[in-house]
Protein backbone atom coordinates (compact mmCIF):
# COMPACT_ATOMS: atom_id res chain seq x y z
CA UNK A 1 0.00 0.00 0.00
CA UNK A 2 3.02 2.54 -0.80
CA UNK A 3 1.91 3.59 -3.57
CA UNK A 4 -0.36 6.59 -3.70
CA UNK A 5 -3.15 5.20 -6.57
CA UNK A 6 -3.09 2.38 -4.05
CA UNK A 7 -3.47 4.52 -0.84
CA UNK A 8 -6.60 6.35 -3.23
CA UNK A 9 -7.94 3.38 -4.29
CA UNK A 10 -8.38 1.85 -0.67
CA UNK A 11 -9.90 5.22 0.61
CA UNK A 12 -12.21 5.35 -2.09
CA UNK A 13 -13.45 1.41 -0.95
CA UNK A 14 -12.75 2.35 2.69
CA UNK A 15 -15.30 5.62 2.17
CA UNK A 16 -17.65 3.19 0.76
CA UNK A 17 -17.64 0.73 3.27
CA UNK A 18 -17.96 3.85 5.80
CA UNK A 19 -21.38 4.62 4.11
CA UNK A 20 -22.49 0.94 4.26
CA UNK A 21 -21.57 0.74 8.17
CA UNK A 22 -23.28 4.50 8.84
CA UNK A 23 -26.06 3.21 7.25
CA UNK A 24 -25.94 -0.05 9.45
CA UNK A 25 -25.08 1.78 12.45
CA UNK A 26 -28.36 3.41 11.97
CA UNK A 27 -30.37 0.44 11.28
CA UNK A 28 -29.18 -0.75 14.42
CA UNK A 29 -29.92 2.07 16.26
CA UNK A 30 -33.50 2.37 15.28
CA UNK A 31 -34.17 -1.71 15.62
CA UNK A 32 -32.56 -1.37 19.65
CA UNK A 33 -35.39 1.32 20.23
CA UNK A 34 -38.61 -1.50 19.05
CA UNK A 35 -37.90 -3.81 22.46
CA UNK A 36 -38.46 -0.72 24.27
CA UNK A 37 -41.16 0.86 22.16
CA UNK A 38 -43.19 -2.39 22.98
CA UNK A 39 -42.32 -2.60 26.52
CA UNK A 40 -43.96 1.12 27.19
CA UNK A 41 -46.64 0.35 25.66
CA UNK A 42 -47.40 -3.19 27.48
CA UNK A 43 -47.05 -1.15 30.12
CA UNK A 44 -49.73 1.80 29.21
CA UNK A 45 -51.88 -0.94 28.53
CA UNK A 46 -51.02 -2.72 31.79
CA UNK A 47 -51.95 0.62 33.75
CA UNK A 48 -55.14 0.91 32.00
CA UNK A 49 -55.79 -2.60 32.96
CA UNK A 50 -55.19 -1.68 36.40
CA UNK A 51 -58.09 1.00 36.26
CA UNK A 52 -60.75 -1.86 35.43
CA UNK A 53 -58.90 -4.40 38.32
CA UNK A 54 -59.72 -1.21 40.89
CA UNK A 55 -62.92 -0.90 39.60
CA UNK A 56 -63.84 -4.80 39.83
CA UNK A 57 -62.45 -4.78 43.36
CA UNK A 58 -64.56 -2.18 44.39
CA UNK A 59 -67.47 -4.13 43.03
CA UNK A 60 -66.48 -7.01 44.57
CA UNK A 61 -66.22 -5.26 48.37
CA UNK A 62 -69.62 -3.57 47.52
CA UNK A 63 -71.22 -7.05 47.28
CA UNK A 64 -69.56 -8.65 50.33
CA UNK A 65 -70.63 -6.22 52.21
CA UNK A 66 -73.74 -6.45 51.12
CA UNK A 67 -73.79 -9.99 51.92
CA UNK A 68 -72.67 -9.15 55.60
CA UNK A 69 -75.36 -7.33 56.07
CA UNK A 70 -77.98 -9.26 54.71
CA UNK A 71 -76.45 -11.79 56.61
CA UNK A 72 -76.72 -9.52 59.85
CA UNK A 73 -80.37 -8.22 58.90
CA UNK A 74 -81.37 -12.13 58.71
CA UNK A 75 -79.98 -12.87 61.87
CA UNK A 76 -81.68 -10.09 63.82
CA UNK A 77 -85.02 -11.31 62.26
CA UNK A 78 -84.53 -14.63 63.47
CA UNK A 79 -84.01 -13.00 66.93
CA UNK A 80 -86.88 -11.04 66.76
CA UNK A 81 -88.63 -14.09 66.14
CA UNK A 82 -87.44 -15.92 69.07
CA UNK A 83 -87.92 -13.19 71.36
CA UNK A 84 -91.73 -12.36 70.28
CA UNK A 85 -91.88 -16.55 71.21
CA UNK A 86 -90.91 -15.80 74.14
CA UNK A 87 -93.10 -12.78 75.03
CA UNK A 88 -96.05 -15.38 75.55
CA UNK A 89 -94.24 -17.37 78.17
CA UNK A 90 -93.63 -14.56 80.34
CA UNK A 91 -96.03 -13.56 83.02
CA UNK A 92 -93.98 -10.80 84.98
CA UNK A 93 -94.89 -7.44 83.66
CA UNK A 94 -91.63 -6.23 83.80
CA UNK A 95 -89.11 -8.88 82.77
CA UNK A 96 -92.37 -8.72 79.39
CA UNK A 97 -92.02 -5.07 79.10
CA UNK A 98 -87.98 -5.70 79.03
CA UNK A 99 -87.91 -8.28 76.60
CA UNK A 100 -90.05 -5.84 74.59
CA UNK A 101 -87.39 -2.96 74.67
CA UNK A 102 -85.30 -5.54 73.33
CA UNK A 103 -87.32 -6.23 70.50
CA UNK A 104 -88.22 -3.00 69.56
CA UNK A 105 -84.40 -2.07 69.66
CA UNK A 106 -83.37 -4.73 67.20
CA UNK A 107 -86.22 -3.85 65.11
CA UNK A 108 -84.70 -0.53 65.09
CA UNK A 109 -81.34 -2.03 64.04
CA UNK A 110 -83.41 -4.12 61.67
CA UNK A 111 -84.11 -0.44 59.98
CA UNK A 112 -81.33 0.60 59.74
CA UNK A 113 -79.56 -2.32 58.34
CA UNK A 114 -82.45 -2.27 55.24
CA UNK A 115 -81.91 1.13 54.73
CA UNK A 116 -77.83 0.84 54.31
CA UNK A 117 -78.34 -2.50 52.29
CA UNK A 118 -80.58 -0.24 50.09
CA UNK A 119 -77.77 2.17 49.70
CA UNK A 120 -75.42 -0.50 49.04
CA UNK A 121 -77.76 -1.78 45.61
CA UNK A 122 -77.50 1.56 44.35
CA UNK A 123 -73.40 1.52 44.71
CA UNK A 124 -73.19 -1.88 43.79
CA UNK A 125 -75.27 -0.36 40.32
CA UNK A 126 -72.81 2.36 40.00
CA UNK A 127 -69.95 0.09 40.38
CA UNK A 128 -71.26 -2.32 38.11
CA UNK A 129 -71.17 0.49 35.74
CA UNK A 130 -67.99 1.82 36.55
CA UNK A 131 -66.61 -1.68 36.22
CA UNK A 132 -68.24 -2.10 32.83
CA UNK A 133 -66.86 1.04 31.65
CA UNK A 134 -63.62 0.32 32.43
CA UNK A 135 -63.36 -2.84 31.19
CA UNK A 136 -64.22 -1.61 27.73
CA UNK A 137 -62.11 1.27 27.42
CA UNK A 138 -59.35 -1.39 28.30
CA UNK A 139 -60.88 -3.69 25.84
CA UNK A 140 -60.80 -0.90 23.24
CA UNK A 141 -57.40 0.17 24.70
CA UNK A 142 -55.95 -3.78 24.26
CA UNK A 143 -57.22 -4.06 20.96
CA UNK A 144 -55.63 -0.93 19.67
CA UNK A 145 -52.22 -1.78 21.35
CA UNK A 146 -52.31 -5.22 19.80
CA UNK A 147 -52.89 -3.40 16.57
CA UNK A 148 -50.03 -1.52 17.28
CA UNK A 149 -47.63 -3.56 18.14
CA UNK A 150 -48.15 -5.68 14.92
CA UNK A 151 -47.63 -2.60 12.78
CA UNK A 152 -44.50 -1.91 15.06
CA UNK A 153 -43.19 -5.79 14.72
CA UNK A 154 -43.90 -5.66 10.90
CA UNK A 155 -41.77 -2.80 10.71
CA UNK A 156 -39.11 -4.32 12.94
CA UNK A 157 -38.69 -7.16 10.75
CA UNK A 158 -38.54 -4.96 7.86
CA UNK A 159 -35.47 -3.18 8.95
CA UNK A 160 -34.05 -6.22 10.58
CA UNK A 161 -34.19 -7.87 6.84
CA UNK A 162 -32.65 -4.28 5.43
CA UNK A 163 -30.20 -4.94 8.20
CA UNK A 164 -28.92 -8.26 7.42
CA UNK A 165 -29.15 -8.12 4.10
CA UNK A 166 -26.86 -4.86 4.01
CA UNK A 167 -24.39 -6.63 6.46
CA UNK A 168 -23.69 -9.43 4.00
CA UNK A 169 -23.22 -6.91 1.12
CA UNK A 170 -21.05 -5.07 3.75
CA UNK A 171 -18.79 -8.15 4.98
CA UNK A 172 -18.40 -9.28 0.77
CA UNK A 173 -17.35 -5.24 -0.07
CA UNK A 174 -14.99 -5.48 2.73
CA UNK A 175 -13.00 -8.68 1.34
CA UNK A 176 -12.39 -6.55 -1.22
CA UNK A 177 -10.43 -3.90 1.10
CA UNK A 178 -6.34 -4.51 2.02
CA UNK A 179 -5.69 -6.38 5.57
CA UNK A 180 -3.75 -3.39 6.70
CA UNK A 181 -6.65 -0.86 5.75
CA UNK A 182 -9.19 -2.47 6.71
CA UNK A 183 -7.68 -3.47 10.06
CA UNK A 184 -6.86 0.13 11.15
CA UNK A 185 -10.80 0.95 9.80
CA UNK A 186 -12.09 -1.46 11.89
CA UNK A 187 -10.06 -0.59 15.25
CA UNK A 188 -11.67 3.09 14.54
CA UNK A 189 -14.61 2.11 13.99
CA UNK A 190 -14.90 -0.11 16.83
CA UNK A 191 -14.27 2.79 19.36
CA UNK A 192 -16.11 5.69 17.32
CA UNK A 193 -19.49 3.88 16.55
CA UNK A 194 -20.51 5.23 13.42
CA UNK A 195 -17.53 6.66 11.65
CA UNK A 196 -13.90 5.67 10.73
CA UNK A 197 -13.18 8.34 8.26
CA UNK A 198 -13.90 11.77 8.07
CA UNK A 199 -13.15 14.49 5.36
CA UNK A 200 -10.94 17.89 5.30
CA UNK A 201 -13.23 20.20 5.38
CA UNK A 202 -11.20 23.66 4.77
CA UNK A 203 -8.73 23.31 7.73
CA UNK A 204 -11.28 21.59 9.68
CA UNK A 205 -11.91 17.94 10.49
CA UNK A 206 -15.54 17.01 9.49
CA UNK A 207 -16.06 14.96 12.37
CA UNK A 208 -14.71 16.44 15.36
CA UNK A 209 -14.25 19.80 14.32
CA UNK A 210 -10.39 20.49 15.21
CA UNK A 211 -8.21 22.19 13.27
CA UNK A 212 -6.11 20.74 11.25
CA UNK A 213 -2.25 21.49 10.66
CA UNK A 214 -1.55 22.58 6.85
CA UNK A 215 1.34 19.23 6.67
CA UNK A 216 -1.71 16.89 8.13
CA UNK A 217 -4.29 18.71 5.38
CA UNK A 218 -1.22 18.52 2.39
CA UNK A 219 -0.76 14.84 3.32
CA UNK A 220 -4.40 13.79 3.38
CA UNK A 221 -4.67 15.68 -0.32
CA UNK A 222 -1.55 13.75 -1.55
CA UNK A 223 -2.84 10.42 -0.69
CA UNK A 224 0.52 8.66 0.23
CA UNK A 225 -0.24 6.69 2.97
CA UNK A 226 -3.17 7.09 5.19
CA UNK A 227 -3.75 10.19 7.55
CA UNK A 228 -4.93 10.12 10.51
CA UNK A 229 -6.80 13.19 12.75
CA UNK A 230 -4.48 13.79 15.61
CA UNK A 231 -7.62 14.77 17.98
CA UNK A 232 -9.96 11.92 16.95
CA UNK A 233 -7.97 9.71 15.57
CA UNK A 234 -9.84 8.84 12.22
CA UNK A 235 -8.60 8.37 8.82
CA UNK A 236 -8.36 11.92 6.95
CA UNK A 237 -9.41 12.09 3.20
CA UNK A 238 -9.89 15.06 0.88
CA UNK A 239 -12.12 15.23 -1.88
CA UNK A 240 -10.22 15.91 -5.45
Amino acid sequence: MSDGIGIKNEVKKLIQLQEMDSHLFDLKSQLETFPERLNEMDESLEAKKGGMEEAEEDLKRLKVLKGEKETDMQAKEEKIKKHDGELYQIKNNKEYQALQQEIDSIKADVSLVEEEIIKLFDEIEAAQSRFEEEKKKFEEEKQSVEKEKGVIKEEEKKFSAEFDELKVKRDEFASGVSGEALGKYQRILDKRGKTALAKVEGNFCSECNMQLRPQIINEAKLQKALVFCENCTRILYAEE
